[in-house]
């Protein structure tokens, strides 16, 4: 457990970095552009692949950069693709995918298809599950467990499919990691 807390503190000087800075920016770039092609199934409800370039880029930059880059990135996303009122705290739920993917991925040299499944179940369990659902209970006054009980179906249909595309991507980045170096 020290090793990530290590890992973290060593992370927080590559904010300091322009490469770090641009590689984070260009994934920020191709999340929205994934988002643009999301579908939104109830105004609580939406099927997206956005988390994939959140989970590469903190493959390859960390959990600070891209803990930043979440806050910025919930607002353009938004902005871009409203769907009712905005809500702040879905910024902290971004920050929250950010640090997950980030301690799953960040700096490891093999990543399994374990790995990916579990990340994801953590991503699901505790950002769509939990926080989403009590954002939007907080954001429409409808009852939590009412919310919930909807976004489980989705999810639980949904975790295969992005389990594997998480893990394709992840294999990617290693490829490319491999390449080139960071």
């Amino acid at each position: 457990m020290n090793q990530y807390f290590v890992m973290f503190k060593e992370n927080a000087k590559s904010l300091k970095d322009i490469r770090v800075l641009v590689g984070v920016s260009l994934f920020c770039a191709l999340n929205v552009i994934i988002n643009m092609f999301s579908i939104q199934l109830t105004p609580m409800l939406k099927l997206s692949f956005g988390s994939i370039a959140v989970a590469a880029s903190c493959y390859f930059y960390g959990p600070y950069p891209n803990m930043i880059a979440a806050f910025v990135l919930d607002t353009i996303n938004y902005m871009l693709h409203p769907v009712g009122p905005y809500q702040p705290w879905f910024m902290l739920s971004s920050v929250m995918i950010a640090v997950l993917y980030s301690l799953f991925f960040y700096k490891q040299e093999k990543i399994g298809i374990v790995r990916c499944a579990l990340a994801r179940l953590s991503v699901i369990l505790i950002v769509n599950l939990f926080l989403n659902s009590l954002w939007l209970s907080m954001m429409y006054g409808n009852a939590f467990w009412v919310l919930v009980s909807e976004r489980i179906l989705k999810n639980v249909i949904m975790f295969p499919i992005e389990s594997f595309v998480l893990f394709l991507t992840m294999k990617i980045c290693l490829h490319i990691k491999d390449q080139v170096k960071f």
